[in-house]
């Protein structure tokens, strides 16, 4: 954890995610993101207190990031205007993992910002 934000501080967004049941992978959006877990929407039901993989991505004008993989289990579903609102407790990640998680919450906080590749 760091000790720049507070822990579970919850930041809305609406970033990219595909969800890997195992069985299927299910893409959606996250609408807000913490250090203990998202809560996204989806197309397609999947069941509360499965493990999943959650693989977020940043996408930029220029390009986007590596999907960086969080394991997690489903702990609630709502159905919501046609599709599902889903929310997600992550696992103890990695070090490694946690490094690049860390690194996406603090670019998503504005701790880092990151530069634009010259126009050629």
């Amino acid at each position: 954890m760091t000790a720049a934000r507070p822990a579970n501080d919850r930041f809305v967004c609406d970033l990219a995610v595909e969800l890997d049941t195992g069985r299927a992978r299910i893409s959606g959006r996250i609408r807000d993101i913490t250090e203990a877990g998202l809560c996204c929407v989806i197309g397609d039901p999947v069941g509360a207190g499965i493990n999943v993989t959650a693989h977020l991505r940043l996408v930029f004008e220029w390009g986007m990031s590596e999907p960086l993989p969080l394991l997690g289990q489903v702990l609630w579903l709502t159905p919501t205007e046609g599709q599902y609102q889903v929310g997600v407790a992550f696992s103890q990640p990695t070090p490694d993992v946690w490094q690049r998680f860390d690194v996406l919450l603090k670019i998503l906080f504005g701790q880092i910002n990151l530069p634009t590749p010259a126009a050629s």
